[in-house]
C-alpha cells in the first residue's frame, strides 16, 4: 500500500498495526515483547532504516489482568443430568458486563476466595430469567463442593471491556459498580 501510494506521490507517514493482543485468561499467553519483535522486524523488513510513526492498540492486553468481578453465589441446583453438574448461579451474567462469555468466547479465570477442598463439575449462569444467560455450559469449570449461597467468587481478569458492556436495568438488575483502587 506505501509502494503503489508512493508512486502516485502520496506520503504515507503512519502505520497502524491493531491490536488482539491478548489478556491471560485461562490459557497462558506470549509475552508483549514477543509480538513487538515480531512486528518490529517485518515493518523493518519493509521499510528499512525510514520507519513510519506505528501505532498500536494493546487494549485488552493492558487493562485485562487490572479488573477482578467480585460476585455471589445466589443459588446452586442439581438438574439432575447425567453428568452430574451442579447450576451456580452468579449475582452477575452476561447482561452485567459479560458480554463475552456468549458462545463462550472469553473464558475467564474464576476462583472462590475461602473455599477450597474437593471440586466438581458445574455450569455457570447469570441471575436473569434470559436464557442467554448462561456463562459456561461447555467448557468445563470446576468449583469446590462445599460452595454455598453467599459464597464470593472471583472472576479474573476482567478489566477490559466489562464495565462497558453492563446493561442498564436489564431484567431490574442495576449495572455492576466500578471501583478504581
Amino acid at each position: 500500500m506505501f509502494s503503489l501510494l508512493a508512486a502516485a506521490d502520496i506520503e504515507l507517514r503512519m502505520v497502524n498495526v491493531g491490536g488482539g493482543f491478548p489478556a491471560h485468561y485461562r490459557n497462558d499467553v506470549p509475552a508483549i515483547d514477543g509480538y513487538a519483535r515480531a512486528v518490529m522486524a517485518a515493518i523493518t523488513r519493509h521499510f528499512g532504516n525510514d520507519l513510519p510513526e506505528i501505532i498500536v492498540e494493546p487494549g485488552r492486553s493492558l487493562v485485562g489482568d487490572a479488573g477482578v468481578i467480585q460476585s455471589e453465589v445466589v443459588l446452586i441446583a442439581e438438574k439432575g443430568s447425567a453428568d452430574g453438574r451442579r447450576w451456580v448461579y452468579l449475582d452477575v451474567g452476561k447482561f452485567n458486563g459479560l458480554a463475552e462469555t456468549m458462545d463462550e468466547s472469553i473464558k475467564y479465570r474464576i476462583t472462590t476466595p475461602g473455599r477450597a477442598g474437593a471440586s466438581g463439575p458445574v455450569v455457570l449462569a447469570g441471575p436473569t430469567c434470559d436464557s442467554a444467560d448462561i456463562l459456561y455450559e461447555r467448557t468445563e469449570y470446576r468449583l469446590p463442593l462445599g460452595l454455598e449461597v453467599g459464597d464470593k467468587v472471583e472472576i479474573l481478569s476482567t478489566g477490559a471491556y466489562t464495565a462497558s458492556y453492563a446493561s442498564v436495568g436489564f431484567n431490574g438488575f442495576s449495572p455492576i459498580q466500578t471501583y478504581c483502587i
